[in-house]
């Protein structure tokens, strides 16, 4: 194993109750209700997919466009002044550098929204950092991790992933990466390559690097 990549909302900032804020006023405006249900059909991106199923629950048709950039707004200022870390996310991020493996960020959110979230989630803890604005197509395609492992010069089956979405999860697989899940408000069927733990506090290095090795198995 060489290095761990990590997703970012909801994996390892406590985004996903800001996301779900901002989309609840942005739909409440069209006078539709936006339940946990909804925001569990978008959870992860990409962004295309998020606009169009918000254009058509909208009560009225928005140009295109409308969602992402109202979305992208509101969060951009929610990210910075009330952005959460999720517990245990810079622990562990530390103790995979003292270990000496590699770091990546990897998000299917705009580059805006990820150096927002970098003002509290200090930048020097990553060796490479990954947008949707840096691959042709974003989480679920495989691009935004293999992306990542070619800026940190190491081959995608070298690496670990860490997410919390089915998107990103199938991002990671289909990449070719061994894929530790925290579940969210989504299910996934069990994959060979993919463990499912109960939160980021329970991952610790020795987990992580018996994970890699075939040591450990929920499947």
């Amino acid at each position: 194993m060489k290095a761990v990549l990590f997703d970012m909302d909801g994996t390892l900032i406590d985004s996903e109750p800001l996301w779900l804020e901002s989309e609840q006023e942005v739909m409440a405006e069209l006078g539709y209700n936006w339940t946990i249900e909804d925001q569990a059909n978008c959870l992860g991106g990409p962004a295309d997919k998020t606009e169009s199923y918000m254009q058509a629950r909208a009560k009225k048709q928005m140009p295109a466009g409308y969602f992402m950039h109202e979305l992208g707004s509101r969060m951009y200022k929610k990210l910075s002044t009330n952005l959460k870390l999720i517990d245990g996310a810079i622990t562990l991020l530390k103790s995979v550098r003292s270990a000496g493996y590699k770091t990546a960020l990897v998000t299917a959110s705009p580059s805006i929204l990820m150096s927002a979230a970098l003002q509290k989630l200090p930048a020097e803890l990553f060796d490479a950092t990954v947008s949707c604005d840096d691959v042709p197509r974003s989480k679920p395609d495989p691009a935004p991790y293999l992306l990542a492992a070619k800026l940190l010069n190491e081959e995608i089956s070298d690496c670990v992933v860490i997410e919390d979405s089915l998107t990103g999860i199938t991002s990671g697989l289909a990449a070719g990466a061994k894929v530790i899940g925290i579940p969210n408000i989504q299910s996934w069927s069990q994959n060979r390559n993919l463990l499912q733990v109960k939160n980021l506090a329970a991952i610790d290095v020795d987990m992580i690097e018996k994970w890699w090795a075939g040591e450990l198995s929920n499947v």
